[in-house]
């Protein structure tokens, strides 16, 4: 619904007749503090948050008072067309903030996003990858170019920093000392603002505007009999909800036909991948910062101390990495950082004051050697090494836990090691060594499953013989826990869940008129690598049936390099039985 002026819009948004809106960032530290005050405030008797459908069945366990945030939401499609969606949660998160509230004073919880399983989500052949993307959460809409328009008016007046965003300087910059309602009417101000901006620029896409449907028909079925409903959603889509829904709407919030399925979970998190920085999606910059300003809660003078507290670890870190730097220069940054804030009429310091004061006094000017010590130093202070755990009783698929226990067996990386830098370089003699034999079969039983853990190196044998070894590089994330959910369906050991995908396979081979020659060799190293014996007998009587009549030149070669392989008994997951070593002699004769 368009208003004419700031004033009407927000006179809209907080009309006491309307649902009560509460428009937030994904990650908004003052915002999350007051969500509780308000929400107290309101009382409503319903709660809608912005979260796919298929995530709901979750609330409960993410507001568990056992649940330790960071935590993230995860989905993946069974099928595996894409990747995983990330919806991570810290602390300071004002959805988190929200349900908790619920779960506290027991007032029921739905998910009001369009769900994932929507063909709304999938980009047209045309069009660039939106929403969730292949990495996975929703795409944030509160970035706005430098076309002309109301935020960018606002932000001319009301930025003093280079790269500060509208949300920073509307929103959090004034928390200190304001009150929770003028938080609340700040955000859906900005909000709005923004979304003029979109519409000036040549509308609202439309994966938005579906999706705003959606929320509308859900926010009209959950008070159809005069509940009184809070609403916690990206302030972009704030005014889209303020709008009365449309009579077309009402059978917009049904499961869309024949969708496929969406596993989820609720994983583990850390604050180095909820860092911005980190590529992982819906992240912040310096989440121990953040996390810091939702402990403030509002109050100027503990935000100064905990400013105070960050410019000391800042100089402790950089001592540690052999520079110079003691309390005088932690006093500077304080005092830089102060006047910084009172220069701009705010009430408190923040983290841009905050990063301006300490590259003033510790980098001195230098954009290398000094300076990068600087960056590592605040990087540790203000990223944080927090890690995050579900509830001890929340639901787990039995594959996780069981490669979880293979991984610690076999001392391989595992949810332990989930922090940057933490990829594991590893060489494996499979043929001659037991525990390398059982690495092999793992690394490549997840690869085949689809699950983000173990990418394959090249090996070079001398004069072009056969490599015996192999070379991998592992690292435990998100992504893994959230694929080894999905990746479940298939089986409960990491043997029957790659068979499970491969049988999967093949019958889907059959069912488009194949197999194809290059589908059986892929099918039969693949079974092989995994130690699938039945399966690789089955795709080598398919290779001696099916390949000599219709194998290009190429195809009918590699299948002779791969039947070699296995007759030398150089794939470590298979034995050259005698019946095996037959078959394969008999398709290299073929």
């Amino acid at each position: 619904m368009p208003y004419d002026t700031p004033e009407a819009a927000v006179a809209a948004l907080t009309d006491p007749a309307a649902p009560y809106l509460i428009g937030v960032r994904h990650h908004a530290p003052s915002l999350a503090a007051a969500v509780p005050a308000l929400l107290e405030a309101a009382a409503p008797d319903v709660l809608l948050v912005e979260l796919p459908a298929e995530l709901e069945e979750w609330l409960p366990w993410l507001a568990h008072e056992d649940t330790r945030a960071p935590v993230a939401l995860a989905a993946a499609p069974a099928s595996g067309a894409s990747g995983p969606a990330f919806y991570p949660f810290a602390d300071f998160s004002p959805e988190l903030a929200a349900v908790r509230w619920a779960a506290r004073r027991g007032t029921p919880v739905l998910a009001c996003d369009l769900p994932l399983a929507d063909r709304a989500w999938a980009p047209e052949e045309d069009e660039p990858v939106a929403g969730r993307g292949p990495s996975g959460a929703p795409r944030p809409a509160y970035a706005v170019g430098d076309r002309p328009g109301i935020a960018a008016a606002l932000r001319s007046r009301l930025t003093g920093r280079p790269g500060d965003d509208l949300w920073d300087r509307l929103v959090e910059a004034p928390a200190p000392g304001s009150p929770p309602e003028a938080l609340r009417r700040a955000a859906l101000l900005t909000g709005w603002a923004l979304r003029q901006e979109a519409v000036a620029a040549g509308g609202v896409p439309a994966l938005d505007l579906r999706r705003e449907r959606w929320m509308r028909a859900c926010l009209a079925r959950a008070t159809a009999h005069g509940e009184r409903a809070a609403v916690v959603v990206g302030a972009f889509h704030a005014p889209a909800l303020s709008a009365p829904s449309g009579g077309d709407e009402a059978s917009t919030a049904a499961t869309p036909a024949k969708a496929p399925p969406w596993t989820t979970s609720l994983i583990p998190y850390t604050y180095a991948l909820l860092d911005a920085r980190s590529g992982y999606p819906a992240g912040i910059r310096d989440p121990e910062w953040q996390h810091l300003v939702l402990d403030a809660a509002g109050d100027p003078a503990a935000l100064a101390d905990a400013l105070t507290g960050a410019a000391v670890r800042i100089c402790a870190e950089l001592r540690a990495l052999g520079h110079p730097s003691g309390p005088a220069d932690a006093r500077e940054i304080v005092r830089l950082a102060g006047d910084l804030a009172r220069l701009r009429d705010l009430p408190a310091a923040g983290r841009g004051e905050l990063v301006e004061a300490v590259q003033t006094v510790l980098a001195q000017g230098e954009p290398y050697g000094r300076g990068r010590a600087v960056a590592r130093a605040m990087e540790k202070a203000l990223v944080g090494t927090r890690t995050g755990r579900p509830a001890p009783g929340a639901p787990r698929s039995g594959l996780a836990p069981a490669v979880e226990a293979e991984l610690a067996a076999l001392n391989l990386p595992g949810p332990a090691d989930a922090a940057p830098g933490t990829t594991r370089d590893l060489r494996l003699d499979p043929l001659r060594s037991a525990p390398d034999r059982r690495r092999e079969l793992l690394l490549r039983r997840l690869t085949v499953c689809s699950v983000p853990y173990a990418e394959p190196k090249p090996v070079t044998a001398a004069g072009g013989a056969d490599a015996l070894t192999s070379r991998w590089e592992a690292r435990w994330t998100p992504a893994t826990a959230a694929m080894l959910t999905v990746a479940g369906v298939r089986g409960v050991t990491p043997a029957q869940a790659a068979e499970g995908v491969l049988r999967e396979r093949r019958r889907q081979e059959r069912d488009e008129g194949g197999p194809t020659a290059a589908q059986i060799l892929r099918g039969l190293e693949q079974a092989a690598e995994c130690g699938l014996p039945a399966l690789a007998d089955e795709r080598l009587a398919e290779t001696a049936e099916i390949l000599p009549d219709t194998a290009t030149l190429p195809e009918l070669l590699a299948g002779l390099a791969l039947s070699d392989r296995l007759r030398a008994g150089h794939i470590p997951g298979l034995d050259a039985t005698g019946e095996r070593h037959q078959r394969a002699a008999a398709v290299a004769e073929a």
